[in-house]
């Protein structure tokens, strides 16, 4: 089977794969320890009062045990800690530290400055346009 390298779905996955590819060896340079994935889960947890596992996996659209991984290797870096839940003692919530806080924003710096060079050569225009396509195609494939 011939793969399409013009097709929508190839571009759209390759360059995602390119852009976390880019992003995780930036942080390796940076000396940061974090994958594009931890990245994005301490920043789900800066957005949110309370997590849990199954609401994590559900936001990133992984499986629990992927993101349990996750979160160990998180945790004994020491970027977040399991909190018991008040109510039902088997629930942990999932919570940045101060050095978790730390490490993101060194990370948001990282991702900020991708962002400009990746962006080069893209008009704010063409930029919007890409940004309210993407956003229609996510309704129609939720929905």
């Amino acid at each position: 089977m011939e793969i399409k390298t013009n097709s929508l779905q190839f571009l759209f996955g390759s360059t995602i794969r390119a852009l976390f590819k880019q992003s995780g060896k930036e942080f390796e340079s940076q000396g940061l320890n974090l994958s594009p994935e931890q990245h994005y889960l301490l920043k789900i947890l800066t957005s949110q009062e309370e997590s849990i596992q199954s609401d994590l996996a559900e936001i990133m659209q992984k499986d629990k045990s992927a993101i349990m991984r996750h979160v160990d290797q998180l945790e004994k870096s020491g970027y977040v800690v399991r909190v018991n839940d008040a109510v039902d003692r088997r629930k942990k919530h999932i919570v940045i530290t101060e050095v978790g806080t730390e490490v993101l924003k060194k990370c948001e710096t990282v991702i900020t400055n991708l962002m400009v060079k990746n962006l080069q050569g893209i008009s704010d225009d063409e930029l919007a346009t890409f940004k309210k396509v993407l956003s229609k195609m996510k309704e129609n494939a939720e929905g």
